[in-house]
């Protein structure tokens, strides 16, 4: 048996924006973006259904093909889903409208269907339940694009006729998208108390890559299987990234930023400071690191900063949201001054997660899983290893990191990545200085996911890995 729920596009189209660029068109339709919808329409004494449904493992997703969805995107004033009492819309009572660019997805057919193996997690009743929810939702995505959704138990999954099914992949696959995952209920919830949009809970978390079944993957073209290998997670699932208007310092002052970002975070966050933010009292767990992100990877790439990050370890939700208003503020799309030590001017930070920006200030640049990651700053041992050996004193920092020890180890005193970062003695974190740093380059036996932070300085800046396509 399978649990299906099937999704009708009642006017052919689907207006939302998807990835890191909301003018980019979202298709198919993302299980994240209808769980919200679900919880929208959802009372208080419903949601178990739905803290039932976010534990199932990501749906197979059966709709039109990519290739013969079309695109339109068009200018002028559209309503929004922001409410009002005065209004502002004329043909939608209750709704703002906004001067903005449209994106619409114009598939050949208008239905999508999301099948989870039905492993008798979920009783009878829960699927009723989850079925009247869905009868409840008016729409997908903007609300000018209306839909239909109804849940039900179906033997098999064999697609309607003309749809093209995804499947989830360990693999770096051709679509990104964005799935509930443990937790994401809660994270919902948590934001609709702060008068938070729900996409702040679309974070690294809630990205897997799916493939199309049938297609060849990259560097296997013998095999028409989607790899069944599971990745694994990093310890920190959350990565906030605030871009560099501006002014982007050279890579090598990355400590001193990154510790004006802590200073900065550490001050805004009420008291009694979380022990994640602070890391006293929790030996052996890891506490939320301050990042640089250098522009590293591209034979053009000069390792300038184009973004600092704050990476949050898994957390309950309200400490988490502690957190994230000691980083944002509680205005989330406002500037953010900072202030460095030795320079004159101030700095001005920008969280725009729906605005275009640089790849390197994007979550997946950081975040998407990979076999092969090098170093994008210097990783200084936990150790000095006395023996000589800096292979295996490399893949101890990685184990004490929380993270999978590597299958192949290289080390070199210089970047082993265009653009990776040069630091001297002087330029390491005040709490690394003195000991022996190295840059590297790891592979492992499956895929990992990042942010990937490793050795005693990987609070403070460095330490940073960023993932390298095999094929390179």
């Amino acid at each position: 048996m399978t649990l299906r729920l099937d999704i009708t596009l009642l006017n052919e189209r689907y207006d939302a924006g998807g990835g890191e660029d909301p003018r980019d068109a979202e298709w198919p339709p993302h299980p994240a973006r209808v769980f919200a919808a679900l919880r929208s329409v959802a009372s208080d004494d419903e949601l178990e259904p739905l803290a039932a449904l976010e534990c199932l493992a990501p749906p197979v997703i059966h709709a039109s093909p990519t290739a013969a969805v079309g695109e339109r995107r068009t200018w002028g004033y559209v309503v929004t889903n922001t409410r009002d009492n005065k209004g502002g819309h004329q043909t939608h009572p209750a709704r703002t409208s906004g001067f903005r660019q449209r994106t619409s997805s114009l598939p050949e057919d208008a239905r999508v269907q999301f099948d989870w193996p039905d492993d008798g997690a979920l009783s009878d009743d829960m699927v009723a339940g989850l079925d009247r929810l869905a009868r409840r939702v008016p729409y997908l995505g903007r609300s000018t694009s209306p839909a239909t959704l109804a849940f039900s138990r179906v033997t098999g999954s064999e697609p309607l006729p003309g749809l093209t099914t995804y499947q989830p992949t360990a693999e770096r696959g051709s679509l990104s998208v964005r799935v509930p995952f443990p937790g994401y209920l809660d994270e919902l919830n948590a934001l609709y108390r702060e008068d938070q949009p729900a996409w702040l809970a679309a974070g690294p978390r809630a990205r897997r890559f799916y493939q199309e079944v049938g297609a060849v993957e990259a560097g296997d073209e013998g095999s028409q299987q989607i790899s069944a290998v599971e990745d694994f997670d990093s310890p920190y699932p959350d990565l906030v990234i605030l871009r560099l208007e501006e002014l982007r310092p050279a890579g090598h002052l990355v400590s001193i930023f990154t510790e004006a970002l802590r200073r900065r975070v550490m001050g805004q966050t009420e008291n009694p400071l979380p022990p994640a933010l602070h890391g006293h009292g929790t030996p052996g767990l890891p506490h939320v690191a301050y990042l640089g992100l250098p522009f590293v990877g591209n034979e053009h790439a000069d390792g300038q900063l184009l973004a600092l990050a704050v990476a949050i370890p898994g957390l309950e939700y309200e400490e988490r949201v502690r957190i994230l208003r000691g980083i944002l503020g509680r205005d989330p799309e406002r500037e953010i001054p900072l202030r460095v030590t030795g320079f004159n001017q101030e700095f001005s930070l920008r969280y725009a997660p729906g605005e275009r920006r640089p790849f390197t200030a994007t979550v997946e640049r950081w975040t998407d899983p990979a076999r092969t990651w090098v170093t994008a700053t210097p990783l200084v041992l936990d150790h000095y290893p006395k023996d000589g050996d800096l292979a295996a004193a490399v893949v101890n920092s990685f184990v004490n990191a929380g993270l999978p020890e590597p299958r192949e180890v290289e080390v070199s005193k210089e970047p082993m990545t265009y653009g990776a970062v040069r630091l001297k003695p002087s330029e390491l974190p005040k709490r690394c200085r003195g000991r022996l740093y190295t840059h590297a380059r790891v592979t492992f036996d499956r895929p990992v996911r990042g942010p990937i932070l490793v050795g005693a300085g990987r609070y403070f800046g460095v330490g940073l890995f960023a993932p390298e396509n095999e094929e390179k």
